[in-house]
């Protein structure tokens, strides 16, 4: 049987608007996107712990991906060379984040104002990066580059019961049905973001500060709520009531919150 060649293609981005704010604060953020939930060609599932909500909501329908046949094409054939072959991904991976390193240090070398590189590999997925250890001396993606700042959401809540590389940042994100969870993540002193129709001041309890304002959640104050505004999907046949009928966007209206 005949395998049919893999063609490499540019996995990391910093086309984001949201990542692109933090360039203010003096941050370069590069990521990956990947075509989220089950991949049909393999059934194989890049974001184990969504939820329904979750997958009828997904950013991967708003922006560029909801807009352009192509960017989802992209990101199908980056999960299909994961999902294939995931060391030469990864390999692939590390002379992206190599290449976006040197290019940096040059530039930097050039002005007075610095910029710290900063990256994040989920876009759309919740891949346990540091878990594949595939490089030298048994070492993953973050080891690999120790002085470079990483982070991600999840809703695996199993990988903050873990140590995790210092230079790597997670917070957890809460859905419709892991709610429990999201709580209990925020009671052991971790971050969660949670998806609001309007951001409140508080919420359970829980200060929420404005997750939208730029994505360097490795910056924010410990122990809070990230609040995010639903993002609207603009893909075609987007139906973006599923979001609140699915309790993934809270609905502040029938909660405690505050304003």
């Amino acid at each position: 049987m005949e395998v049919t060649k893999i063609k490499e293609q540019t996995l990391l981005t910093r086309n984001n608007n949201k990542t692109m704010k933090g360039e203010k604060l003096g941050y370069r953020t590069y990521i990956l996107y990947m075509s989220p939930y089950i991949h049909k060609a393999s059934g194989i599932n890049v974001c184990s712990h969504a939820s329904k909500g979750c997958a009828e909501s997904c950013l991967v329908g708003s922006g560029f991906g909801g807009m352009y046949q192509q960017v989802k094409e992209g990101r199908l054939k980056k999960t299909d060379w994961f999902i294939r072959d995931r060391v030469s991904f990864l390999n692939k991976l590390r002379t992206e984040i190599e290449k976006a390193i040197l290019l940096n240090k040059k530039a930097n070398e050039k002005s007075e104002e610095q910029t710290i590189l900063t990256f994040r590999l989920n876009g759309t997925s919740d891949l346990v990066y540091e878990k594949y250890r595939v490089f030298e001396d048994d070492k993953n993606i973050f080891e690999l580059f120790p002085d470079v700042q990483f982070y991600d959401y999840t809703k695996n809540y199993l990988r903050f019961k873990k140590e995790l590389p210092k230079n790597y940042h997670l917070t957890f994100s809460r859905s419709e049905t892991n709610d429990v969870k999201a709580m209990e993540v925020l009671k052991a002193g971790f971050n969660v973001a949670m998806v609001f129709d309007k951001l409140p001041t508080h919420y359970k309890g829980f200060k929420v500060i404005n997750g939208d304002v730029d994505d360097l959640r490795f910056l924010d104050a410990k122990n809070c709520i990230v609040g995010l505004k639903y993002k609207k999907m603009t893909g075609k046949g987007a139906n973006n009531a599923l979001a609140i009928d699915s309790g993934f966007v809270i609905d502040t209206k029938y909660f405690n919150a505050d304003f």
